[in-house]
């Protein structure tokens, strides 16, 4: 159960390492939201024991250019093991990235069965000319470590990701940091398809706020940046990517299991305003 614990719904913010102005940021694509997401098991290896999942995933982004931006994930899943037990897994976490994508600050939860099992906190800021940067731990443990050239923050690779693709690009690599992993960035490898038309998607109420809109078939694998031969990722994440930067329904593959996680409910929140 490993790979699902150190799983951050921060793969569901997919992103790059451009540098963009403050003015670039304020005049974002991305949309704040609250999306939901059911949570289901597509496949597992018998080795897991697990023999079937049920679960929820909300993730809420809001914010703006100049106060910068927040992400709140919670996904609690019940997995079903072999022999007749269950175990709940209840992930919580939350991110805010400054305006100009050089500072950063997270923090995570992770219980089992309601019992506390793991928890992060962390602050991390990017170098004048992203040099490289510098971040603190305070949990579990305090640690000061550094971040090396060309690293950059989760809601700022979202936005490259979101212009690669409207610029008809199909693959990027990103030396990306979360947080999830301490303080160990990861290699993001990310695969755009070619665009959906609007359209094309569910018609129900609870999706009018994507309806209309087109997007993109996306998948990015995370690697260890140690990982040389780069062909077995540590965690791989496939969705539909919208151009106001929503994930549409996803696939979360962790190797031994593989979660489906179907958008049910997207709700597009007012943008705080730049004074």
């Amino acid at each position: 159960m490993s790979k699902l614990t150190g799983f951050l719904g921060g793969a569901v913010i997919v992103a790059t390492g451009v540098c963009f102005t403050l003015p670039a940021i304020a005049a974002s694509p991305l949309a704040a939201h609250r999306a939901v997401y059911d949570i289901s098991l597509k496949s597992a290896e018998d080795r897991t024991g697990i023999s079937g999942a049920k679960g929820r995933m909300v993730i809420e982004f809001s914010g703006s250019g100049c106060e910068g931006w927040t992400v709140n994930f919670r996904m609690i899943n019940q997995f079903f093991l072999s022999g007749g037990k269950s175990r709940i897994l209840d992930s919580r976490s939350s991110m805010w990235e400054s305006g100009d994508s050089d500072q950063m600050r997270y923090v995570q939860r992770q219980f089992v069965d309601s019992k506390l099992q793991e928890e992060k906190e962390l602050r991390a800021r990017l170098a004048e000319g992203r040099t490289g940067g510098s971040g603190a731990i305070t949990k579990p443990k305090e640690e000061i470590f550094s971040l090396p050239e060309g690293v950059t923050f989760p809601v700022d690779h979202q936005l490259k990701i979101v212009k690669a693709a409207e610029a008809g690009q199909s693959r990027d690599e990103t030396l990306l940091y979360d947080g999830s992993d301490g303080s160990n960035p990861a290699i993001a490898i990310t695969f755009i398809g070619t665009k959906r038309d609007a359209g094309e998607d569910r018609t129900d109420a609870k999706m009018k706020d994507v309806n209309g809109l087109s997007g993109w078939p996306v998948s990015i694998s995370y690697f260890k940046p140690d990982n040389q031969d780069k062909e077995t990722p540590e965690y791989q994440v496939s969705m539909v990517l919208y151009e106001n930067g929503v994930s549409g329904d996803m696939s979360l593959n962790y190797g031994d299991f593989v979660l489906d996680a179907k958008l049910t409910d997207i709700k597009l929140l007012e943008m705080a305003a730049c004074n």
